[in-house]
């Protein structure tokens, strides 16, 4: 009798705590700002020609940059009691690499009294491409108490497998040496970038936001926030194609 006693009072008590408890569902769009720049330097070596005196040495650069894009997705919580609540939401956004125009030196030191020549090479942009991020996240929301509402939130979130090619041309290197006429040859190559074979992958990160509601109407508002996300590293290796 008192197992079904405490079940008939727990079912008793549900339209209780449904009649507390409130359901806030909302929808968003904004845009990301990603916080990635990476400049990748590559030194083919030094070249030796057969002519005393003389000797080459080359260096490289290029740069990779994520931009911005559209965020869109929505979101549902449920506050058991005022300030304290449970969001479950879904976030999507585009970014986009940018890559700037490699360049490429080189400095050959001539026998005396012939003057060093020096070349500055710019090699073709490549296009990088890079899926949208989708995340879901579990999050504990706290809220002010008012019309006016202030809010803060943050907790685990679970991102989607991201997408990533691209190819960049870079020089692989002075191939011949023209000392009448002070100019080189340089053979280019491309490169391609691979996801690196065992590296420790995880879709897990954090998320945490803060945001103020401005009321609209007796049922609904509208809230701007700012919020950040942060996910593991993911390495990359660069292979010739």
């Amino acid at each position: 009798m008192r197992k079904v006693l405490a079940s008939l009072v727990a079912v008793l008590a549900l339209p209780s705590f449904a009649s507390a408890a409130e359901l806030e569902v909302g929808g968003f769009a904004g845009y990301t700002f990603p916080f990635y720049s990476q400049s990748f330097e590559y030194d083919p070596g030094r070249v030796t020609v057969d002519i005393p005196g003389v000797t080459i040495d080359q260096a490289g650069e290029f740069e990779l940059k994520a931009s911005g894009g559209p965020v869109f997705g929505g979101m549902v919580t449920v506050f058991p009691v005022d300030p304290v609540g449970f969001e479950v939401r879904y976030d999507r956004a585009d970014l986009t690499i940018k890559t700037a125009s490699p360049s490429y030196h080189v400095h050959v030191a001539m026998p005396s009294p012939l003057p060093p020549v020096d070349t500055n090479l710019s090699l073709t942009e490549s296009q990088a491409d890079l899926s949208a991020a989708s995340t879901f996240s579990l999050n504990l929301k706290l809220r002010s108490s008012g019309d006016t509402r202030v809010y803060l939130s943050g907790g685990l979130s679970h991102v989607s497998d991201l997408g990533f090619s691209m190819e960049q041309t870079v020089a692989l290197g002075v191939s011949a040496v023209n000392l009448i006429d002070s100019t080189l040859e340089i053979s280019t190559i491309p490169l391609t970038a691979r996801r690196k074979p065992g590296d420790p992958k995880s879709n897990w990160g954090g998320n945490a936001g803060v945001g103020i509601r401005i009321p609209l109407g007796e049922h609904g508002g509208l809230l701007l926030e700012g919020r950040g996300f942060y996910f593991p590293r993911q390495t990359f290796e660069w292979e010739l194609d």
